[in-house]
């Protein structure tokens, strides 16, 4: 992770060229209020035992990381999924920690791009 950006640049860029800004800040507000959620219930999900809700916790994780740009977050909700269905109980609660840390730096990022003049 610390060898690519958290978030893709381009990838916002594409956003705001599809729909415009405002269709950019809606999609980074629509993921800094989603992800969190589905963040808890994976969490909530493995420390209950339960690897299957920790697999469709993390799916649209994956994918709204995706559609944001955040290549690193999304391959490590890609990596706990397939950790979850092959029933890697330890190795997931600690892709979970590392996802959870991604999403900080990913957060981090998109709320100083709320804060750019037109954005």
């Amino acid at each position: 992770m610390d060898t690519e950006p958290c978030v893709d640049p381009a990838t916002l860029d594409k956003l705001a060229q599809m729909g415009g800004k405002a269709f950019a800040a809606e999609m980074i507000d629509l993921f800094l209020n989603y992800v969190p959620q589905k963040l808890a219930e994976a969490r909530a999900a493995e420390q209950s035992g339960d690897l299957p809700g920790v697999k469709k916790a993390v799916h649209p994780v994956k994918s709204s990381a995706g559609n944001i740009g955040a290549r690193p977050m999304q391959n490590l909700a890609s990596r706990i999924e397939q950790l979850a269905g092959d029933q890697c109980r330890e190795s997931t609660g600690a892709m979970l920690s590392e996802l959870e840390l991604a999403y900080k730096h990913v957060e981090a990022y998109l709320r100083e791009c709320r804060k750019v003049p037109g954005a």
